[in-house]
């Protein structure tokens, strides 16, 4: 255990003096999870637009649309509301991005709804397709209500009634009403991370490969050097040597993570959740990315190979995993594929970790995949390795 210890050592001296280790496994990923914390508004479901509307009719149906039903928008704190006075100067705004949708009502609205007459709403569009649905939606669900109305006026034309003044108050009232036929959502809330937790820990998973693999890519090199043979000439075993690049990998994917961990809470205020929930699932992450690397650093004849090989593994696995984009964002086909990488279990243990009054069992899911990921791509390495020292 000494000789392995002595070797750890050796190694994590080596990463320190070539500073590679400091830079891919921890400057480069607590840049990226600091810039895309900051960029990205801190919610995944904070929405707002302002949408333009430009009323040529100033009857009372539109009225009610403006006010009423795109009212409960603004109520909602879902979109501000803009009057425009002509339909060509909303499209100039939406050319400038200055809105996200206008809607036009034509001249002539109010009356044809009285007469049960078809019209239309125009809805000018930019590149805000969500602004557009919001606006589309909105217009639809007045649409569906203006069909009572009609139903309303023609009814009482059949009796031989024309449409009064009272017979169109009645008409407004009714579209100002809510839906006889009310919606619960009783969906569970799915617990999510804040983006700064998100992208800080998917740095972390995603960069931990780059620094588990320094200790499977000491062996490479001292076989490329001749120094390997040395060693295993001195009274030092293979399994000493192994053991000891094992271990160097193991502390270099620590070391990362936890940096990441302290920089991106003090500094983007993450919350990755209970300390020692989360001390076990960065062991289980480090674990699972030393069995990984270690398989590919046996696939390569030389340290670039393997370093090359390492990088292509990592960052394919990061895109399947849910690294770049939040998996809840994702097609369902792409959340199922990922739970074949730790990275979709890492993310799916933090989400649950920023959840209220988290416990060990809640995430023993994430830390047996993982811990059992690593052990047996480990010991395959590790097989593999030895094979090939008593083959040098």
């Amino acid at each position: 255990m000494r000789a392995a210890l002595v070797i750890t050592g050796r190694i994590l001296r080596q990463r320190l003096r070539d500073r590679s280790a400091i830079i891919f496994a921890v400057l480069t990923p607590f840049g990226l999870a600091l810039a895309f914390s900051l960029l990205i508004p801190n919610e995944l479901n904070t929405f707002h637009t302002t949408i333009a509307i430009v009323d040529q009719d100033g009857g009372p149906m539109a009225t009610t649309l403006v006010d009423d039903v795109f009212g409960h928008l603004v109520d909602a704190e879902v979109a501000d509301i803009e009057r425009i006075s002509s339909e060509s100067d909303a499209e100039q705004a939406i050319r400038d991005n200055t809105y996200g949708a206008a809607v036009v009502i034509p001249a002539g609205f109010s009356n044809a709804i009285m007469a049960g007459q078809p019209t239309e709403v125009r809805i000018i569009g930019g590149e805000s397709s969500v602004s557009i649905e919001v606006a589309r939606a909105t217009v639809a669900r007045f649409a569906s209500d203006v069909g009572a109305v009609q139903l309303m006026v023609a009814t009482a034309a059949a009796a031989g009634e024309p449409p009064d003044p009272g017979t169109i108050e009645r008409a407004q009232a009714a579209v100002r009403e809510p839906s006889p036929i009310s919606v619960t959502d009783d969906s569970l809330a799915r617990v999510q991370a804040t983006l700064a937790t998100f992208y800080g820990a998917a740095m972390a998973i995603m960069f931990v490969f780059f620094a588990t693999q320094y200790g499977a890519l000491a062996i490479l090199a001292e076989r490329q050097t001749g120094t390997l043979n040395r060693l295993l000439a001195a009274p030092i075993s293979q399994g000493s040597v192994l053991l000891g690049s094992a271990l160097a990998g193991l502390v270099l994917g620590f070391v990362s993570m936890s940096v990441l961990l302290v920089a991106t809470t003090v500094l983007v205020g993450a919350n990755w959740g209970p300390p020692g929930l989360v001390l076990l699932l960065i062991s289980a992450a480090v674990i699972a990315a030393l069995g990984i690397s270690m398989v590919v650093a046996t696939l390569a004849r030389t340290v670039n190979q393997a370093g090359s090989l390492n990088a292509i593994v990592a960052l394919s696995l990061s895109a399947v995993g849910g690294v770049f984009i939040p998996l809840s964002q994702a097609p369902e086909i792409l959340v199922n594929v990922s739970l074949i990488t730790p990275h979709a279990w890492f993310l799916r243990a933090i989400d649950t970790l920023s959840g209220p009054n988290p416990t060990l069992v809640s995430i023993l899911p994430s830390l047996g995949v993982l811990t059992g990921m690593g052990v047996a791509l480990g010991a395959i390495g590790l097989l593999r390795a030895r094979r090939a020292l008593v083959a040098r």
